[in-house]
């Protein structure tokens, strides 16, 4: 961390002192990125049913460095983890992730769902998915949810990028919209049941698969050119 502190406070009060936000690598980060994603989604994977199968999504293996077949939809992936090292414990304990991967035109319409845009038209040759965003709960509002979406941009742009799409998910009111219009991002169209049949695991609406509902939340697909 630099050696600037929130407005009102010092190096002693600030709570983000001992917190770091960094590229995820190894099997540690990629199985703690599949556990986010999993308990925050549902996802399930093809090269496993769940996290803790000992098995990874396909974007997550080269995060763990596993030599895999390619896939020729997934150009790249990149992992962002937030760690938290405090000074009077020995350890490291990761609050935060998310994930990106560059897919290609034919990946990416096949992810957008079916609306009333013209899918073809949106997406370009290299198109970034910022798949999920997660900070633990008693952590947000320090700003780690905009760093973990920057750094994650930055990639994307640096990897030539024309394109990033991202779901965001909204729930009683609350919205991802200031921070998708903040980065640039516009409204492509909103679903008032985005996730519902294919979405089994949402903490927010009490989906569990244990009691065969899916989430009801409402998303925006929003997008915008890099």
């Amino acid at each position: 961390m630099g050696a600037d502190h929130p407005t009102g406070t010092t190096a002693v009060d600030d709570p983000l002192r001992h917190v770091t936000v960094r590229e995820a690598a190894g099997e540690r980060d990629a199985f703690y990125l599949a556990h986010l994603w999993s308990r925050w989604f549902g996802t399930e994977y093809e090269h496993g049913d769940r996290y803790s199968s000992g098995r990874l999504p396909y974007p997550l293996c080269r995060v763990a460095g596993w030599e895999v077949d390619a896939e020729p939809d997934h150009l790249d992936a990149y992992g962002v983890v937030v760690e938290h090292d405090p000074s009077d414990r020995d350890c490291v304990v990761q609050i935060g992730g998310g994930l990106v991967t560059i897919d290609t035109p034919a990946k990416t319409m096949e992810s957008l769902p079916d609306g009333g845009f013209d899918a073809e038209a949106l997406v370009g040759d290299r198109n970034a998915w910022l798949w999920f965003g997660v900070v633990d709960e008693s952590w947000r509002g320090l700003g780690l949810g905009r760093r973990l979406f920057e750094r994650r941009l930055r990639w994307a742009r640096d990897q030539d990028a024309d394109m990033a799409f991202a779901f965001g998910w909204e729930h009683d009111g609350r919205t991802s919209r200031p921070l998708f219009e903040a980065f640039g991002f516009v409204p492509v169209e909103r679903f008032q049941r985005l996730y519902e049949g294919d979405r089994d695991v949402c903490p927010e609406c009490g989906a569990l698969p244990s009691n065969d509902a899916t989430c009801t939340c409402a998303g925006v697909v929003w997008a915008t050119d890099l």
